[in-house]
């Protein structure tokens, strides 16, 4: 077994519990509203049918995630609100950097993964498998080492990694780490770029695992979910939403 295969496994055991926590739609349930702070947003079985304006730079949904009170103590610490901004920079800068290079996500893995994921949200990502390269570490980590924080993902280690609406693959592209790296994404559809980097630098602080972080655990559950059964599709932007208004990352 892989050390990949081991991480999954690990994972899985630790994050059962969770998935089963989580409401499923069945394939026949066709619509229905779910409750947000902005009223209620349409929820089809092929996915949010919102498309959040500026999505993945901006986001429309601001008032969605843990609530202020929640994180105003965390928001208040200038470290904190340094690391959230140096996050936030790496993910947009990798974009960036990746988009040009990338392709849109080919018509053959949107038809797999349709009904998982909207097709706006399929159309939008592209992907990129890195040759004789992979993703490099964040400038700051050295900076962070230094302050005590040695527990950091080395992202030359990872499979696939999002950034934004890019997904980067260290390794050849699979169905599972594809789908893994759409969850992310679809998290900062719905989020909103800053949203995500401050959450992600919350529950780093919070759980100091990387990979229970609660935006990593929720994506391991439902890659987790997919890779039992396939065939089985279910709204991944739901799932993503519902945790977003059970304040869950």
């Amino acid at each position: 077994m892989s050390h990949e295969e081991k991480v999954y496994q690990r994972i899985s055991e630790l994050l059962r519990s969770l998935e089963e926590e989580t409401p499923r739609n069945s394939p026949e349930e066709s619509s229905e509203l779910l409750p947000t702070g902005n009223g209620q947003i349409p929820v089809s079985k092929a996915g949010i049918e919102l498309e959040p304006q500026g999505w993945p730079i901006g986001g429309g949904l601001p008032s969605l995630g843990k609530g202020s009170s929640r994180l105003y103590s965390w928001r208040a610490d200038r470290q904190v609100q340094d690391a959230v901004a140096k996050v936030g920079l790496y993910l947009k800068g990798q974009r960036d950097q990746y988009y040009p290079i990338a392709e849109p996500l080919g018509q053959e893995w949107q038809e797999t993964l349709r009904g998982f994921y909207s097709l706006a949200l399929l159309k939008r990502v592209r992907v990129l498998q890195l040759q004789s390269r992979r993703v490099e570490n964040p400038w700051f980590y050295e900076e962070v080492k230094a302050e005590g924080i040695t527990n950091l993902p080395n992202m030359a280690h990872r499979a696939v990694v999002t950034f934004l609406d890019v997904i980067v693959f260290n390794e050849k592209i699979t169905a599972r780490h594809l789908f893994h790296g759409l969850v992310h994404a679809a998290q900062v559809k719905l989020l909103g770029a800053e949203r995500y980097a401050e959450l992600f630098v919350m529950g780093f602080l919070q759980a100091r695992s990387y990979f229970l972080v609660p935006l990593k655990a929720h994506a391991f559950a439902l890659d987790t979910r997919y890779a039992e059964d396939p065939e089985a599709r279910f709204s991944v932007e739901a799932e993503v939403l519902r945790w977003i208004t059970q304040d869950r990352y």
